[in-house]
């Protein structure tokens, strides 16, 4: 519900913010602010309020990458759908995963990783499922 369109709204205003035409002063982020609120999380901001002083994300290493917290949900809803679902305890399938997915760490891509587990290239059906969307 709206914790998902909290965070759809968060990923956009950290891309915004980050992107090629980020607002040049304050005045230009409490604009945007003001628009994407209420058109992307449906709650009006306050006048005058400006969440970006408590958004901590948004000037560290994670810049333009607070969508990651969302991605990180797919992939996993669809591990989890594709490879547990069935059961959760599944010896084979964890140990799959400890070789495909965790074992190589930061080497090569993750995608290709996830692919390989898989057996396909991943997908956003069974998040979407489990949020009730599709």
């Amino acid at each position: 519900g709206l914790g998902l369109v909290r965070q759809v709204y968060l990923s956009s205003l950290d891309l915004a913010i980050h992107g090629e035409a980020p607002p040049a002063d304050a005045a230009g982020l409490q604009a945007l602010v003001d628009e994407m609120r209420p058109r992307l999380s449906l709650v009006d901001n306050p006048p005058g309020a400006n969440m970006l002083r408590s958004f901590g994300h948004l000037m560290n290493q994670y810049s333009a990458a607070y969508y990651g917290y969302m991605w990180a949900e797919v992939l996993s809803a669809d591990m989890f759908a594709t490879c547990f679902e069935a059961n959760p305890f599944d010896k084979e399938a964890g140990m799959r995963y400890r070789k495909l997915v965790l074992a190589p760490g930061g080497v090569g891509k993750i995608s290709e990783h996830l692919e390989r587990f898989l057996g396909r290239p991943p997908s956003q059906d069974a998040f979407l499922k489990s949020r009730g969307i599709a």
